[in-house]
Formats: C-alpha cells, structure tokens, sequence
C-alpha cells in the first residue's frame, strides 16, 4: 500500500511537471506544436525508477516522522492534574503532595539473602573474627526503599530489627504513604516536607508501623535569571544521579540498585547547587552531619553529628541536549569523620561516576561506585571497604507501557563486631511498567541474585507494586 500510494504520487508530478513545461494556447486550447519540433524524447527508465524510489524514501521518512510525532502528542496529553495549591497571606502558597505504594512479593528460599560460615570452613583467615557471614543481606528488596525480604537474626539469634520478615512467604505490603508539603514565600524562598508512613510487622504487642522524615529543608534562590539555589536542613543526595529517582512513583521500575545504599540518602547540613554555560555544567556541594548512606543502613548514618569534622560532598557533571539525543556524565567525592563515632580523625570518604544516555525512547543510566570507612578506634566502629555499578536500560514501547533491565555488581568487607560480612553478587533485573494513567502506575520486577564467591543462595524475588500519586 505505502508503495502504491509512493508510486500515485511521483505520476501526478510527473504529470503536473509536464504540463506545466507546455506553452498555454491564447484560446485555452491545445498547445502550438511547431512545425519543426523535434520528436519528444522518450523518457529514461533507469531515471524514472531513481526518481521513484527517492520519492518513496523521502514518503517512508515522512511517514516515520509522523509517527514519532503522534508518540510525543500521546506522551504529553497524557491526563495530568494541574498543580492545586492554597495561597494564603504576604504571597505564602502551599501544596500538597505524595502517593502511597502497595505492593505483593514473593521470596524464593527462607527470604535471607546470606549465610554463616559455619567453623570458618571457608574462611579459616578470619578465625579471630566470632561469626563470618558470606553474601548481602539487602541483595534482595521488595520495594523502593529497598527493603529485604527478611533480614534473619543474623542467622546467631543477634537481635535486630526486621521490618518484613516474610521466612521466604508471599506477601501483600504496604510499601509506603508519604505526604508531603512544597510551598513558597514570595518568589525566592521555597521548602519542602517529605513524610513516609510504612506499616510495618510488628512484636509482642507493638505495632512495628514507622514514621520517617525524609526531607526537611528550605530553598533559597537569590536570582531570577541565575541558576543559583541554596538549601539548608535535610535534603537530597549531593552523590550520583540515582538519588533523582530514589521515590517510587519517579524509579521506573521498583527496586534500587546494590549501590543505592551508600548514595540516596537524605543528610542534614547545607548545600549550594547551580549550573554554567546555559546549564550544560552543572555543580552540587554540600557540608553535613554525615554521608550519603540511607538511614536503614545503619552503620554508617547521622542524624545528629558524633563529631566536629563535617562531611564535605560534591558532584561535577557535563551534559548536553539535542532534537532525540541527550547525554550526562558526571563525577563524585565525599570525604569526613566517619558516621556514629566521636573521633576527628577516624576517616570515611567515597568517589563514583555517573553516566545517563538518552536515544529517542531509551535511557541508560549507569554508575560506578568505590567506598572506604577506616573503622576501628575507641568505639570500635564498623569497617567497609567496597565497590559496586550498575547499569540499567530502560525503553518506552508505547505511552502506557515500558520495560527496564538492569545489572548490577557489588563486592564489599563490612566488618562489624562480632559479625564480618563478606559480600560478592551480581544481580540481574528484569520489569515492566504499566502507566495506567498518569496518576495510577502499575510495575512488576523479577530480582535474580548470583553469589559470585562462597556458596550459592536461593535469594531470588519477584515483586510488584501499585501507585497512587496526588
């Protein structure tokens, strides 16, 4: 048919060609055809069938652009509320936000993803240390926060905190219902509240139900015209580029990455964050309390500061934008006093580089990430020593309907006493996501979990999630 219609076309312009190169008669009739004119030359057929399949290319190219056309109307009709807000004296305006994710998970295995070493058979080098465990107990998330499906007792009746505890059982959860407030005084200052509400299993009598502030923090932007903003209180990650899409109406697919963990937190402090050259150089520094680590890992995080000695953080990133084309890469650091312990000169600092590649529907974000804490002292504080990436691919096949994959690799010795963590994964993710409207998502995700060194675990997971945004 496309043919048919390509072939139609180029006979009418050759038509329309040849009779406008007739010379029109005065009466409107037939054109004088001299007496000595010359026999009409009969036409190439090599030229002809050149000309044909030119007109037909530039039909298909035409066609193509239409069609990537109607996908970008489709994307931006989608039904999108507009952003209600109560405006209240001396040019105050408040907003309200959030969402709330509900999901079901069901664990391979008994839900653990790591196990004892039992005698230090594997690692009689670490004889001196009380327990050896091999693999990540966070390796296998159900949900955005990256929670484990169940963290054991550290498989030696050591309390601690398990929010799921699914012993390997399929499960429905409310994975989180967050509220939020953004507002703004007058047309420089801003501020922000995040609020997360997770129901959670509780214990003997207690609800076990959580209460998090996630974001607390007020935004000053001196200028109009300058890409300029300064922040103060509990606010994003200043590390990476995951931290953008760390909630999980804004994660395309549901579970974070191996290295999320020391790169998506929210800290408390200052930040200043801002861009050149027409926004293509972008820089975001930071001093606070402490790292970039999330609260639920917990050995390396500050609410409230043990020590003097700040955490200074950074990212430096170049990016550029085209018609269907747009890339970003970016650089790393932080370095300062180690988390939950009062020394000054007990160190912990980390570096990483980002890359996010965008071609027509597909987006590729990737990271590398390499982590040091000294550990030890008076206080006997925890020691890490790690690295870890990722890359995930995520594509758009039609406005309501995408799919995203993603490897990701994580080597670490965590040292805690009385416990040694010896971690060494790779992980295979595979998802879709359902835009049912832009308001009401749907995803599902199978995690598969590799043990590269020591024996393997059944730690596999399958997840899903809903969500509802307003």
């Amino acid at each position: 048919m496309m043919r048919l219609s390509a072939l139609v076309l180029a006979s009418l312009l050759v038509a329309a060609v040849a009779h406008a190169d007739e010379p029109a008669a005065a009466d409107g009739g037939a054109p004088p055809v001299p007496v000595d004119a010359p026999a009409e030359a009969t036409p190439d057929p090599s030229a002809l069938a050149n000309r044909l399949k030119d007109l037909e290319d530039r039909l298909l190219a035409i066609e193509s652009e239409n069609h990537e056309l109607k996908k970008s109307v489709q994307k931006a009709s989608r039904p999108r509320l507009p952003p209600a807000s109560f405006t209240l004296a001396d040019s105050f305006k408040l907003r309200l936000t959030g969402y709330v994710d509900i999901g079901f998970f069901k664990p391979t295995g008994d839900g653990v993803a790591y196990v004892r070493d039992v005698g230090h058979a594997l690692h009689p080098e670490f004889a001196n240390v009380p327990w050896v465990f091999l693999g990540d107990p966070w390796a296998n998330p159900v949900n955005s926060q990256g929670d484990s499906a169940d963290l054991g007792l550290d498989r030696t009746n050591i309390p601690r905190y398990d929010p799921i505890q699914s012993h390997g059982k399929s499960s429905f959860l409310v994975n989180t219902v967050n509220l939020g407030f953004a507002g703004s005084v007058g047309e420089h200052l801003f501020y922000e509240t995040s609020l997360n509400f997770e129901p959670r299993q509780g214990t003997m009598g207690s609800s076990g139900d959580q209460v998090d502030m996630d974001l607390a923090y007020i935004e000053y932007k001196p200028s109009k015209t300058r890409d300029l903003h300064i922040f103060v209180g509990k606010f994003e990650s200043t590390f990476g580029i995951e931290y953008r899409n760390r909630k999980a109406p804004d994660r395309f697919g549901i579970t974070p990455s191996l290295i999320a963990r020391y790169t998506t937190g929210t800290p408390t402090g200052l930040k200043i964050r801002g861009s050149f050259l027409d926004g293509r150089l972008t820089y975001n520094f930071a001093v606070t309390n402490g790292g970039m680590t999330t609260e639920k890992f917990g050995h390396f995080f500050n609410e409230i500061d043990r020590n003097d000695f700040k955490t200074l953080s950074g990212r430096l990133s170049f990016g550029q934008k085209f018609s269907r084309f747009a890339f970003e890469i970016g650089v790393s650091g932080l370095v300062g006093a180690q988390d939950l312990q009062a020394a000054e000169n007990m160190y912990g600092w980390q570096v990483g580089a980002d890359l996010h590649l965008v071609v027509g529907d597909f987006h590729l974000r990737a990271e590398y990430l390499h982590v040091v804490q000294q550990g030890g002292g008076v206080t006997a504080s925890p020691m890490l020593d790690g690295n870890g990436m990722y890359a995930e691919l995520t594509y758009q096949f039609l406005p309501w309907l995408g799919a995203v994959a993603r490897v990701d690799f994580r080597r670490a010795t965590l040292k805690a006493l009385p416990n040694l963590y010896l971690g060494d994964d790779l992980r295979v993710t595979a998802g879709l996501r359902f835009d049912i409207a832009f308001n009401l998502i749907a995803k599902a995700e199978y995690v598969r979990v590799q043990e590269l060194s020591g024996p393997e675990i059944d730690d596999d997971v399958f997840t899903t999630s809903i969500i509802v945004r307003y």
